[in-house]
């Protein structure tokens, strides 16, 4: 008789790689930790090999465990369908994540979404910042996240931009000049933090975060509180103890992302991205500030890439390379300079939009040997007019200048 694999023991075995280890997964089981090694050493008997290794104090997959991961899904996928169509067994559960900024706006509508896909499926939610998200994705705790696009460097299908306003309590009054603005937002790496800050720095308008929170409710309690002013989300539904704060300068909307598991509905998923973009694009239309320039121009241009008018006053401006004409990706790797300076992000993190981050990086590194970006800052009043592309560029003219310094050969009076 050929081997079988117990459906019991792959079900340990995927709870230990969903749940990062296997206390964790015995709990999320209902079992005990030794029964759930013990459902693992009978998948290890069965194959050969070993499944899972040691590493201190905690335990990593082979490459054979990695293989066998991989089948199991598919298994319990197949089995798991297969007895709710031919037993009546226990309705589906999907778990969808949502970053805090947006979620009291989608969760009621996300609801509805994969219900239309599957009327009998039970919905979860986690809500939780945006790169927590995307791994709860990535070890298939949750289905499907929608994110912050810029605040994790996985791709994900786009959604739209959420507008954001400036948020104090009432009767609020900042500390007179020349102290800095106070701000309230939460801890590094924040996307929406770092937003707030570039706007302010660009119209010139010092500020400094004098209150910071792992959440977003504990932002929320200090603009309540009097601290400071937060920059929001502008969902249409206000934020409680808090008013919208005039004066300061409009920041354009963050961008949202969506990612599934592998193996999700397709048809639910694209109800789940179709939904939330309509959303937006509500949102989008019934913001004043969130004009067509800061969204997305007629070209689909994003908020965060230069316009098509942009490009071209850059082009001359950009040295020519040692064999020609740049390649077509040119734009591209324009726009993965700026984010890398707009977010504050590594190179190795930069979102495959823009190519390749070597590519990009190098390109970087010619442009500023032959002062790219110091001539584009004195050119900017013609050329990069949006101020939130306008700080990134300063802060690359900045590291051009210690990047030709460094490059430069030593002068005679640098010797001994």
């Amino acid at each position: 008789m050929r081997p079988v694999f117990d459906i019991i023991a792959l079900r340990s075995l995927v709870a230990v790689a969903d749940e990062g280890g296997f206390r964790r997964a015995a709990e999320s089981l209902t079992l005990s930790q030794s029964a759930v090694s013990q459902h693992v050493r009978r998948l290890e008997k069965t194959l050969g090999r070993p499944v899972v290794e040691r590493a201190g104090r905690s335990a990593r997959f082979t490459a054979a465990g990695r293989l066998l991961l991989d089948e199991a899904r598919r298994i319990l996928d197949v089995h798991d369908e297969a007895a709710r169509r031919l037993l009546g067994s226990e309705s589906a559960t999907v778990v969808i994540g949502s970053a805090e900024h947006i979620a009291d706006l989608v969760l009621p509508k996300i609801t509805a979404a994969v219900h239309e896909r599957m009327p009998n499926c039970q919905v979860r939610f986690r809500v939780d910042r945006s790169a927590r998200l995307v791994e709860a994705v990535d070890r298939r705790s949750v289905d499907l996240a929608v994110y912050v696009t810029e605040a994790v460097a996985v791709e994900g299908v786009p959604v739209g931009g959420l507008p954001l306003k400036w948020y104090a309590a009432p009767g609020w009054t900042p500390p007179p000049a020349p102290a800095a603005l106070p701000l309230a937002a939460i801890e590094e790496p924040c996307a929406v933090r770092r937003q707030a800050l570039e706007v302010l720095a660009a119209h010139a308008v010092p500020a400094s975060v004098i209150c910071e929170a792992g959440y977003l409710t504990g932002v929320l309690e200090a603009a309540r509180a009097g601290l400071g002013v937060a920059l929001l989300a502008a969902t249409g539904r206000g934020h409680d103890g808090l008013v919208e704060y005039p004066g300061l300068p409009p920041a354009p909307p963050i961008r949202m992302s969506a990612h599934a598991r592998p193996g999700t509905d397709p048809a639910m998923a694209m109800n789940i991205v179709g939904t939330v973009r309509s959303l937006l694009v509500d949102l989008t239309a019934s913001t004043p500030e969130a004009t067509a320039d800061t969204v997305a121009d007629a070209h689909g241009t994003a908020w965060d890439s230069l316009t098509d008018d942009q490009w071209k006053a850059v082009v001359p401006l950009l040295p020519l390379g040692e064999r020609g004409p740049y390649p077509e990706g040119l734009r591209d790797q324009f726009d993965g300079v700026m984010w890398h300076f707009r977010t504050g992000s590594s190179w190795r993190n930069m979102p495959a939009r823009y190519g390749a981050w070597q590519t990009v990086h190098h390109r970087f590194q010619q442009w500023a040997l032959a002062g790219t970006f110091e001539s584009l800052v004195r050119a900017s009043g013609t050329t990069v007019t949006r101020p939130h592309l306008l700080a990134p560029l300063r802060k690359a003219a900045e590291e051009e200048r210690r990047l030709r310094v460094r490059s430069e050969p030593p002068g005679p009076d640098d010797h001994d």
